[in-house]
């Protein structure tokens, strides 16, 4: 069970070898601790595991991006990396989510580069902010994953139903 109730569920590869499993990180992303080989740190729970490697993605299915962007509108927990001195902890607000990457909107801007975990309902992951731009009143901030732990069986990514 993970912090919101919800059984995790490990990443497979995709089906018909459509892209691979990188290894686990040796050390934590979020606070530096040796990793293991585990699924998540034995210090700080972060997940270890990195966004699967897609390969060559169709034009077509995913567009220059080379994931396709999924709407999610959902509260989310951020929490800054300790190993880099940490800092306030916030709810945002998910707006997407792909493979590579996530938009999220906060009331405070965050600097480029910094390393945070971020917790919804149907993901857990440590991410490394590439952009923090105004809109309005609030902050839009853009993130690749760095590790991932998807906490329910379909939703985050992909839906049961065609």
């Amino acid at each position: 069970m993970n912090d919101h109730g919800h059984r995790a569920y490990a990443l497979g590869p995709p089906a018909g070898g459509g892209g691979t499993l990188p290894a686990r990180h040796a050390h934590c992303p979020m606070c530096g601790q040796p990793g293991h080989g585990a699924s998540a740190c034995d210090a700080c729970g972060a997940p270890l595991t990195p966004p699967p490697a897609l390969g060559e993605p169709s034009e077509a299915f995913a567009g220059r991006r080379g994931s396709p962007r999924v709407g999610r509108v959902e509260s989310a927990a951020w929490q800054p990396a300790q190993r880099q001195g940490g800092g306030a902890s916030m709810q945002v607000r998910m707006r997407d989510i792909s493979f590579t990457g996530l938009s999220l909107e906060a009331v405070l801007a965050v600097p480029e580069g910094q390393v945070a975990r971020v917790r919804a309902p149907n993901i857990d992951c440590v991410v490394d902010v590439v952009a923090c731009r105004r809109e309005g009143q609030h902050w839009r901030i853009h993130a690749r994953l760095v590790t991932m732990r998807l906490l329910t069986r379909a939703g985050a990514f992909v839906s049961q139903h065609a």
